[in-house]
């Protein structure tokens, strides 16, 4: 055994002491620095590739008696001994019952009934019905026209014709209409004496008047049920009537020329409207009053005519109408 000199052996264990703490530093620096670093990130296997045999082993042997810096498993297995268990918690979970059969499904509701509804339903309307608001009809009546003078007058006449009406609402109508008349005339002795001329022994006779007319009407409608109602309106027509000559026989003969009178008539009436087919078929019937203005024509004027000797005679005017009644039925296709 070699001694050393004192000093030199002094100095020797001051440098193995200084070389044995660097170690020991090194040693705590890099276990730090492997607990901290984040794991890498491992490479994407290649799909069908075989490692190298030489290159498998170098790396097993690289890594042969390898060991993690860090405490001894005793020591780690020691502190997973004395770890004290985590507390429980001091609610108590409801413990899970299993769930009772569940009786199978209702079936489904069948159709509902009116007879179990409260209030009953209503069946709406169809949202591309047709709209139905005009109506297309024919009419036909009874139409009495009084004389203002005794000695002619007129009788009760047939009259026909068609109408077109346009439901602005369904209390509300509007219509237009024709008409043709035939009026019957009766005139009494002396008919048509004027005054300065008289005809004692002579006979008129006057054909039928044959009239037109064209009137139009508003009907306000009150519909009591869904298919009948009650009608109101107020008309104003226009009528033109032609009167040929009269004949005559006995004492005087006379040849006199064809007249015309025209004449505007304002009435009002009531009647009564059904549907016996909701939206297509409407049957009425209406009786109404009127009065006439503005009466002009030749027909109101005195007529001068030739008697058998050549000699001008004049014949008296007809009477003017004073009021009407009348009665009408009306058959109408709504559109």
């Amino acid at each position: 055994m070699i001694r050393l000199p004192p000093r030199i052996a002094h100095t020797t264990s001051h440098g193995l002491a200084a070389l044995v703490a660097l170690v020991v530093a090194e040693s705590l620096v890099a276990e730090v620095v492997w607990a901290q670093a984040p794991p890498e990130a491992q490479p994407a296997p290649v799909p069908d590739a075989k490692p190298d045999a030489s290159t498998e082993a170098a790396a097993d042997d690289s890594l042969e008696g390898y060991a993690p810096p860090g405490p001894p498993a005793s020591e780690a297995e020691a502190d997973q001994d004395t770890a004290e268990p985590a507390p429980k918690s001091s609610v108590a979970e409801p413990a899970v019952e299993p769930a009772p059969d569940e009786p199978p499904p209702a079936p489904p509701p069948g159709p509902p009934q009116s007879s179990e509804q409260d209030p009953k339903p209503v069946a709406g309307s169809e949202p591309n019905a047709p709209s139905r608001r005009v109506h297309l009809g024919f009419y036909a009546g009874a139409t009495y026209r009084a004389s203002t003078s005794d000695r002619i007058s007129y009788g009760t006449a047939f009259a026909y014709g068609p109408s077109i009406g346009i439901e602005l609402a369904r209390w509300l109508r509007f219509e237009i209409y024709a008409r043709w008349e035939n009026i019957p005339v009766d005139v009494q002795q002396g008919g048509f004496d004027t005054g300065d001329e008289e005809y004692p022994d002579t006979t008129f006779e006057q054909s039928d008047l044959d009239s037109i007319g064209l009137g139009f009407r508003a009907a306000p409608t009150w519909m009591v049920l869904d298919q009948l109602g009650l009608q109101a309106h107020f008309d104003l027509a226009w009528n033109r009537f032609r009167a040929a000559a009269p004949d005559t026989s006995g004492a005087t003969e006379i040849r006199s020329a064809e007249r015309a009178g025209v004449g505007l008539n304002y009435k009002f009436g009531l009647g009564v409207v059904a549907e016996p087919i909701l939206n297509w078929l409407e049957l009425s019937a209406a009786g109404s009053i009127g009065t006439y203005t503005g009466q002009t024509g030749s027909a109101y004027e005195v007529l001068q005519g030739f008697d058998q000797n050549g000699y001008i005679v004049h014949l008296a005017p007809l009477p003017r109408f004073d009021h009407s009644l009348e009665l009408v039925f009306t058959v109408a296709l709504i559109l």
